[in-house]
């Protein structure tokens, strides 16, 4: 028998032998697959494997560059496309919110005579809130340009808007953030 490891085939011809094995058999390449990485204990080092290696992000690029093949992963993956994108925005907004916490975080003995001849909306609530919440600013922003949000919303200011929120909690914040994605639309 011959060792594989010491054949002369190159890369190209022994991926064509296989693929032969497997129409013998009466398979698919993506059926090896599939079963390759499926939840089975007798291939769980196979699946480790396959996630751990960067081969299912050049599979998606090498299938993005056909037609055919991209247009079926933007309408299949869509809707998971989205559920990501969403609760990516949600989590990095919500580290943001709690980020900016303390801006709004004031006891009575913060209150001196001092502070309120001297109160500026700016420096005490505009400016940190711009350097601690850049990404959830740029969505206000976005939905505040809306047509139908300057319709509606006769006093647009974001941080007014962001003031609103820092009294929320994160399942409003997903509500709110999706609520705008359907604004923006």
């Amino acid at each position: 028998m011959v060792d594989p490891s010491e054949s002369s085939l190159d890369e190209e011809a022994k991926i064509l032998a296989v693929l032969k094995i497997l129409r013998g058999l009466r398979m698919m390449f993506t059926d090896l697959i599939l079963h390759l990485i499926s939840q089975r204990p007798s291939m769980a080092t196979w699946r480790e494997g396959f996630v751990r290696s960067k081969v299912l992000v050049q599979f998606l690029n090498v299938l993005s560059t056909d037609e055919r093949a991209s247009e079926q992963l933007r309408v299949s993956l869509r809707p998971f496309a989205i559920a990501l994108a969403i609760a990516m925005v949600v989590d990095e907004v919500d580290a943001e919110m709690e980020a900016a916490k303390h801006i709004f975080h004031m006891s009575s003995k913060d209150v001196a005579p001092e502070l309120l001849l001297s109160f500026n909306l700016d420096t005490l609530l505009t400016e940190p809130l711009q350097e601690t919440t850049p990404l959830l600013r740029r969505i206000l922003l976005s939905a505040m340009q809306t047509v139908r949000a300057v319709k509606e919303n006769k006093h647009q200011n974001v941080d007014r808007t962001l003031f609103k929120l820092s009294f929320g909690n994160k399942i409003e914040l997903r509500e709110g953030l999706e609520n705008l994605l359907v604004l923006c639309q």
